[in-house]
Order: structure tokens, then sequence, then C-alpha cells
């Protein structure tokens, strides 16, 4: 796995858990959603058949946005986006 590739996942995570924690997850919470997406996020790397940032991108789009993912595991307050319901959770 690429460090270009790690990056973008690390991003997206710690957005995950900003976000989270500013909306009031509890702190057990907030670390399963973040542990459950990055087993989900390495299980697809996995299967891929190039790891490439670009790759790493578009399974990230899948999962949605840090705002949808945290909506949709219990976080309150608006969504950055359409509130697309999240594979992850």
């Amino acid at each position: 796995m690429g460090i270009e590739s790690d990056k973008v996942v690390y991003e997206y995570l710690s957005r995950v858990g900003d976000i989270a924690s500013r909306r009031q997850l509890p702190s057990s919470t907030r670390m399963r959603l973040v542990s459950e997406l990055r087993n989900e996020i390495d299980r697809d790397r996995a299967r891929a058949t190039v790891d490439s940032p670009a790759a790493v991108r578009r399974i990230l789009d899948r999962l949605g946005t840090p705002d949808e993912v945290v909506e949709a595991a219990g976080g309150t307050g608006p969504a950055g986006g359409a509130g697309r319901p999240s594979a992850a959770v």
C-alpha cells in the first residue's frame, strides 16, 4: 500500500473523527466508527487491482462524505451533503 494512498485514508478518517467529535458522539462510538471504516477501506484496497490515491478516493466516494458517514452513525447536526447513506454503518 502506497504512502500517498495511506495519506488519503488518514485524512478521510481524521475528518470523520473530527466531525464525530464536534457532533458529540461518545468516544467509544467514534472509535468504533473509525475502526470499522478503516477495516472496510483496507478490505476494499486489498481487493483492488491497483492501489493508487485515485482508487482510494473511489472507495471513499462510495462510503460517502465524512459528514454523511457520521450522520448515518447517529451524529446530529447539519450534513455536508445530500444525506446519502453510508455503506460502512
